[in-house]
């Protein structure tokens, strides 16, 4: 670690961030390509963080494949924990039901139940996050310590696709795409313009005193379900533009 970062280090509070990881390893509608080695970069991109006084929470909705992985290869880490639920006849993430497509939220909810972080975000297991992801989310935190939850509104997309001018996103300004070891391809940084959120778990951090519970949900997301709860009964929020999160998979679009 360098003495710049060390320095920078010495002056903020070094809050204690939970990383919760709902993974399912099995092939679903619009789900990715090779799940395995995906999850397994994943991980690694945890534990290849800068800052260290974070925790990886992995909680399988009753994925066997999940499980045998992290006990082969990651259950020396002590920063990195796992949870099996027993899916008990639910059915799967995005499944179609009689009453409309099926979310499954509960698993987050185990994760946040078992976090020790003062400060609690989410990853997706085909995703990656940069080096500097809890980092930066540990100084954003020393930049705004009152608020109760905190949303970015930047994050990195394949340069493979080129999102249009909107009322949401600036367009795609390839000039500040990236390569990122480990994965191939370019990566542009996604922004939205100001006002504007998304609702999707990955963006999102909240104090471990934000008491909203994650819940199944049909016919619309878990995510938007969680988000737009815990942001009426908590309305103290701060919105930053970083983009230290990779967006490895978009259905129809993407996957790396």
């Amino acid at each position: 670690m360098s003495q710049e970062i060390n320095n920078v280090l010495n002056e903020v509070e070094k809050v204690k961030i939970s990383v919760v990881m709902q993974v399912n390893l099995t092939d679903y509608s619009g789900s990715r390509s090779d799940a395995v080695n995906k999850f397994r970069r994943a991980v690694k991109s945890y534990q290849n963080q800068i800052y260290k006084n974070c925790e990886l929470i992995i909680v399988s909705d009753g994925c066997n494949r999940s499980h045998q992985i992290y006990n082969r290869e990651f259950k020396e880490d002590s920063s990195i924990k796992f949870i099996f639920l027993d899916k008990n006849g639910a059915p799967l993430m995005y499944e179609e039901t009689d009453k409309g497509k099926y979310y499954r939220g509960f698993p987050r909810r185990a994760g946040v139940g078992i976090s020790t972080g003062s400060l609690i975000t989410y990853m997706d297991s085909d995703d990656y996050l940069l080096p500097e992801f809890t980092m930066t989310l540990m100084l954003i935190y020393n930049a705004a310590p009152d608020k109760d939850w905190y949303i970015n509104t930047s994050w990195y997309d394949s340069s493979d696709h080129t999102w249009e001018d909107s009322n949401v996103l600036h367009a795609s300004d390839h000039s500040k795409s990236i390569e990122i070891e480990g994965i191939g391809g370019k990566w542009t940084p996604t922004q939205l313009k100001p006002g504007s959120i998304v609702l999707t778990p990955w963006l999102f951090m909240h104090k471990s005193t934000c008491l909203t519970k994650w819940r199944d949900t049909i016919g619309f997301s878990e995510d938007t379900d969680f988000n737009k709860r815990l942001g009426s009964e908590y309305p103290n929020g701060y919105p930053f533009e970083r983009p230290i999160y990779v967006r490895c998979h978009y259905n129809n679009h993407w996957d790396y």
